[in-house]
């Protein structure tokens, strides 16, 4: 059914091949893995249904391009769907009361590896500490990490496992007695959740879990940012498999042998080693991200840079003429502004399409730079949501060009959306709803200050296929054009008649012309 030359004919749907209008047509036909007719039913019934190995009645129902989440994590997504899940968490009593209970059911775990707590959202107003912890479990190793993947919180277990490695206060917060207090920041964040991960063995399985979900709600294509080696021998024989096609940013310290694991393994349209990941700078919510001016709510804290400009420019040097496209973490109006310097003084046309995730503190000067360099933008709309403290850490005038997305669209910038899942829920209709109504139905306070930063949409959802295969060097995907990859997802209803989104679910999904997810009868 599935064989070489194969033609499938889909008919009777509104089909929407692509979101530059709104302009669904009836039927689409399917040679091989590809779109090779979009049309009229009678049309398409006229001139392949003698030839069609199969011919689908759509019964009227909704179809879309497959989504493109331009930047998340799939092995945390995975991991997330299997560890101890402190979304929503209320305050440190309730964090410790999750993690009691996770124990209680998994009393042979060697390690506790939790995700998705904010400290803005605790009760008792601070961050949780090592001797929190402790008096839960005090026999095996903790890590929770904070739902922004910059910090998280161990116990005297996992803080006892600490090899001979010195942190600055910065990142390793010490108590009055100046041993660490269990708070952990960027590198040191990163140190404590590579040792819990490494105490756990090999979880590549997880991504195949990962790779399910996010078929299950309908996004086809990933870019997999700060992925690993392992990771990367994983999906050479797997994603074809699984369905799923994965554009790769390896990790910078795992990035030097990037053409000889493109030769060794191979490279084909489910999977690509388009780059590597850098980092400019932390994140707003452990007050990390670098900024030109000092945080509102904490007076003697700009954040601190990753790499500076000079920097980036020894990694863009390292890598000239490899055929490496850079995905640069940059959050902070500084951390942009180290991003913007480097590649301008390294010269732009050096370069194959930066890019720079979240981008989130923006100024005026900062768009017609970008511009001007041809910098591309992943971002994320569901932080506007997330981030409801926001306007606190940078006050009124700089909430105003923060998570810009509708600045940044009609400057036509390079921009695509993601999630950064697992620090978002990867629900592409989540997101969705965040670019159109900004906060709205939530009450976010950013959203007095950037409300015309909302988008329509046609446009949320141009940007979250073609805008966001853009992102990743992808022509084939993000629509339904002829010749291009029969990457499509069927809906039980059409988001154009909705007031909320967010109940949508996908009925089937298809890559390269195979269902790789069917809802349940």
């Amino acid at each position: 059914m599935d064989g070489k030359g194969a033609i499938k004919l889909f008919y009777n749907g509104h089909i929407y091949t692509k979101f530059d209008k709104r302009s669904p047509v009836e039927s689409i036909v399917i040679k091989e893995d590809r779109i090779a007719f979009y049309g009229t039913s009678e049309e398409s019934m006229r001139r392949y249904a003698n030839i069609a190995e199969q011919v689908i009645n759509l019964e009227q129902r909704v179809v879309f391009p497959g989504f493109v989440d331009s930047h998340l994590h799939l092995d945390d997504l995975g991991s997330s769907l299997t560890y101890l899940d402190l979304r929503g968490t209320g305050s440190i009593m309730e964090l410790k009361e999750r993690l009691r209970n996770y124990r209680s059911r998994n009393p042979g775990a060697r390690v506790i590896i939790g995700m998705g707590w904010d400290q803005e959202s605790f009760s008792e107003g601070r961050w949780p500490e090592r001797s929190d912890l402790d008096e839960i479990i005090n026999d095996v190793p903790v890590f929770l990490e904070r739902f922004c993947e910059h910090a998280g919180v161990i116990n005297s277990k996992m803080l006892d496992s600490m090899e001979s490695v010195s942190f600055p206060e910065q990142v390793l917060p010490r108590s009055p007695d100046r041993r660490p207090n269990g708070i952990v920041k960027e590198e040191a964040a990163s140190y404590f959740k590579k040792m819990a991960h490494d105490m756990t063995g090999n979880e590549v399985g997880n991504l195949s879990v990962a790779s399910n979900y996010l078929l299950s709600l309908g996004i086809t294509t990933i870019g997999f940012v700060s992925c690993g080696t392992e990771s990367v021998e994983y999906l050479a024989t797997e994603a074809s498999r699984i369905g799923i096609r994965v554009r790769v940013y390896l990790r910078e310290e795992e990035a030097d042998g990037i053409e000889g694991m493109r030769m060794r393994l191979g490279e084909n349209s489910y999977l690509r080693l388009n780059g590597i990941k850098l980092f400019a700078d932390g994140a707003l919510g452990a007050a990390t991200a670098a900024l030109r001016e000092p945080y509102d709510d904490s007076k003697d804290n700009r954040g601190m840079l990753v790499l500076d400009s000079r920097s980036l420019e020894r990694e863009f040097e390292k890598y000239d003429g490899r055929n490496v496209q850079f995905a640069m973490h940059a959050i902070g109006d500084r951390g942009i502004d180290a991003v913007i310097e480097a590649v301008s003084n390294f010269g732009r046309d050096r370069l194959i399409e930066p890019r720079i995730e979240h981008c989130t503190v923006l100024r005026k000067d900062h768009i017609s730079r970008l511009k001007e360099l041809r910098i591309g933008v992943s971002t994320q709309p569901a932080f506007v949501i997330d981030d409801w403290w926001a306007v606190n850490r940078l006050g009124n005038e700089r909430s105003r060009l923060s998570y810009p997305l509708a600045t940044l669209q009609k400057e036509q910038l390079k921009l695509g959306l993601s999630t950064d899942s697992p620090v978002e829920p990867p629900n592409p209709w989540v997101t969705v709803d965040a670019a159109v109504n900004r906060g709205e139905r939530e009450r976010r306070e950013i959203l007095k200050y950037s409300g015309e930063e909302r988008v329509n949409i046609l446009t949320a959802l141009y940007l979250y296929t073609t805008g966001s295969a853009s992102l990743l060097m992808d022509s084939e995907v993000g629509s339904l054009d002829v010749g291009n990859f029969a990457d499509f997802i069927i809906l039980d209803s059409d988001p154009f008649e909705l007031q909320d989104v967010r109940k949508i679910q996908v009925l089937e999904t298809y890559v390269g012309g195979v269902s790789r997810f069917r809802t349940k009868q």
